[in-house]
């Protein structure tokens, strides 16, 4: 994820600002749902459709369904970093 993008969705933690970008609660429930039905380290051709889709929804990307396995990860390791920080 670019550094913009990461710093877009902090929050400071003495509540001197705020997030810049917030997501809606229907993204944070696609999130929730789509990481519970993820078993281990292995990800379904639907999943990493959905994965993507709220990646570039969230993001405002025009990312691609990869097949390769690095940016398949990257793309939930990021995901996962938006939804810890919403999951309060």
């Amino acid at each position: 994820m670019q550094i913009k993008a990461r710093i877009a969705f902090t929050k400071c933690p003495i509540d001197k600002w705020g997030r810049e970008t917030d997501i809606t609660k229907d993204q944070l429930s696609i999130l929730k749902r789509v990481f519970e039905g993820i078993e281990g380290d292995r990800v379904t051709h639907e999943q990493n459709m959905n994965l993507t889709n709220i990646y570039n929804d969230i993001f405002g990307m025009n990312k691609k369904v990869s097949g390769c396995a690095s940016c398949v990860k990257q793309t939930v390791n990021d995901l996962k970093e938006v939804y810890e920080a919403y999951k309060d």
